[in-house]
């Protein structure tokens, strides 16, 4: 009775042991530490009864603390082997005290028997760690691969920059937003396929690459982002109202029109056409109007001339 109650109460005291709902590594070791411990007190109680009973008890209870007692040892072997040393102490603690009974008072050839069972669920034990953590690399790797997918599915190949999709999500949110504080900028790089025919497209891929850089660090404070939509357009999403918005971009505008690009050994003048539009809830009534409306302003501004920034209606 007493060996009941005190299984029972390991089995309660394994069942409460707290577990953070998003624990540090600190918190999870101290966790796996206790439930270890637990493990091989549970363990070593179940291999003092079942050496008492092979030694006390009447038929048939020893015959069915020995075969209890086997399944409970193969059980750690196949379902606690992720720590090889607590898990072979689990197995030696199930065991080893029913082995030292049957060698003494069974047969010699009895204990022997005990000892190769005792051996293969070592081995069992062994194999199945292996095979274990075989399948924690690959999930592993299956899981790296899967975020690798997803993070390239977000970015431009090319430039790094989040791509169109990326940007379209952003827009949405900024779009339904609380209050919908925010503006749109789309750039339009002047003249692009000049720059193809005059250098070649891996000079044209450079100057794409160098004008993200430059995007990138005119464009990189608190909940601003850039983002390459395609060919030559990028576009740059702002937390500001339409008139902060058409600054800063005057501003890289300016800068970009002042300082030639480096790209591919060739150092050329490059402009760029803007179109800018903050968000109205009144008239816009999603992130798609909020687009044609940026885009609308982007087709005056080149009309216009080309190298210029203009606002929406």
């Amino acid at each position: 009775m007493l060996v009941i109650v005190g299984l029972l109460v390991l089995a309660v005291i394994r069942v409460l042991i707290p577990l953070p709902a998003e624990p540090d590594a600190a918190q999870a070791r101290r966790y796996l530490h206790r439930v270890w411990a637990v493990i091989l007190a549970t363990t070593l109680v179940w291999g003092g009864f079942s050496a008492w009973s092979q030694a006390a008890l009447p038929a048939p209870a020893p015959l069915i603390t020995l075969l209890f007692s086997g399944a409970f040892g193969m059980a750690i072997a196949h379902t606690l082997c992720m720590r090889r040393l607590p898990s072979a102490l689990a197995i030696l603690m199930v065991m080893a005290p029913t082995l030292v009974v049957l060698a003494r008072d069974v047969a010699f050839g009895v204990g022997a028997t005990w000892v190769v069972y005792t051996v293969y669920m070592l081995l069992v034990m062994r194999r199945s760690h292996r095979e274990y953590h075989t399948r924690l690399t690959l999930e592993e790797d299956l899981r790296h691969q899967r975020d690798l997918f997803e993070r390239r599915s977000r970015i431009d190949g090319l430039t790094a920059l989040p791509n169109r999709r990326e940007f379209s999500e952003a827009l949405d949110r900024t779009v339904t937003a609380d209050g919908g504080a925010g503006s749109l900028l789309i750039l339009d790089i002047d003249h692009f396929k000049r720059i193809n025919d005059s250098f070649g497209h891996l000079a044209g891929d450079a100057c794409l690459i160098e004008f993200a850089r430059r995007l990138r660090d005119a464009f990189d404070g608190p909940g601003e982002m850039c983002a390459r939509l395609g060919g030559e357009e990028f576009g740059v999403l702002l937390p500001v109202g339409p008139d902060s918005a058409h600054a800063r971009a005057e501003r890289f505008r300016q800068a970009l029109a002042d300082g030639p690009l480096a790209f591919d050994g060739v150092r050329d003048a490059v402009t760029c056409s803007i179109g800018c539009s903050g968000y109205d809830a009144r008239r816009h009534g999603d992130a798609g109007a909020l687009y044609r409306a940026a885009d609308a302003a982007l087709y005056r501004a080149k009309l216009g001339g080309r190298n210029r920034t203009e606002r929406a209606d």
